[in-house]
């Protein structure tokens, strides 16, 4: 399911492209959108590059992205557990997404989440870690039908089965 185009009105998920870097950056440099999502802000253009280009390397990068304008507001990743013997566990996903700020609280991540995940159909198992305090996050997960199975260091694990 790399190349993926579903509608879902104001929005749409699709795949990232090369005239999305200036989206992507704004994304991943800003202050709030970091720490709701663990990561430093990244402020230098060549690194914000890098991370750019590496984003369909190793794992699976759909874009939320604004119909009318094709602006992208957000990204959601799918990429393999890491396993025992530091193997990926192809069965076992890991989930990560962030949305821009100016974005966010109206519905979208739950929206792309869901179309993504009905149209996933490579894994068995999906986890998604969030920080405790990112409420909105672990409201999304929820709403999705992931359930909460561990707490740490101030995150909070979920999953959900898919099989």
């Amino acid at each position: 399911m790399k190349n993926i185009n579903i509608n879902l009105g104001e929005i749409k998920l699709d795949t990232l492209n090369p005239n999305d870097f200036k989206d992507y950056w704004e994304m991943i440099a800003n202050d709030q959108v970091a720490k709701k999502t663990g990561f430093e802000p990244v402020k230098d253009e060549s690194k914000a590059k890098m991370l750019f280009q590496s984003e369909n390397e190793d794992h699976v990068t759909f874009v939320i992205r604004l119909v009318d304008s094709g602006k992208v507001i957000g990204l959601i990743n799918l990429f393999s557990e890491i396993g025992e013997n530091f193997e990926p566990v192809y069965d076992n996903l890991e989930l990560g997404y962030f949305m821009n700020n100016n974005y966010q609280k109206r519905g979208y991540m739950t929206k792309a989440l869901s179309a993504v995940l009905e149209n996933f159909d490579e894994a068995s198992l999906i986890e998604a870690t969030v920080n405790q305090n990112n409420e909105p996050s672990m409201k999304v997960l929820n709403k999705l039908g992931f359930h909460q199975i561990d707490k740490y260091d101030g995150y909070k694990t979920f999953e959900l089965k898919l099989s």
